[in-house]
């Protein structure tokens, strides 16, 4: 019988906590809407650290998140991201997110 990874609350929360932040309206609120998910990407992170390659579609997924959230705060003028970098589009996947 295959063991299966059940979704943690991490997996859950951080795609949550980004679409929080994508589609916060409030201006006020977007720095900190940012914050919460990169911190929550960086928690799933750690929990995917030394797993198998299963899980490379949420991998995927968690980078095309961050590059987002990267265009996001830069547009905000709170990230000292190079323009370089937010020209430069990842190769995006079709993840589920």
């Amino acid at each position: 019988m295959e063991a299966r990874m059940h979704k943690s609350p991490i997996l859950r929360d951080w795609k949550e906590v980004y679409k929080a932040a994508l589609f916060e309206d409030d201006n006020t609120k977007i720095p900190q809407r940012i914050a919460d998910a990169e911190n929550a990407l960086a928690a799933r992170a750690r929990e995917l650290f030394g797993v198998s390659d299963d899980q490379s579609r949420e991998q995927q997924a968690m980078e095309n998140a961050r590059y987002f959230l990267r265009v996001l705060g830069s547009t905000h003028g709170m990230l000292n991201v190079p323009n370089e970098y937010v020209r430069q589009k990842p190769a995006l996947q079709t993840a589920a997110v």
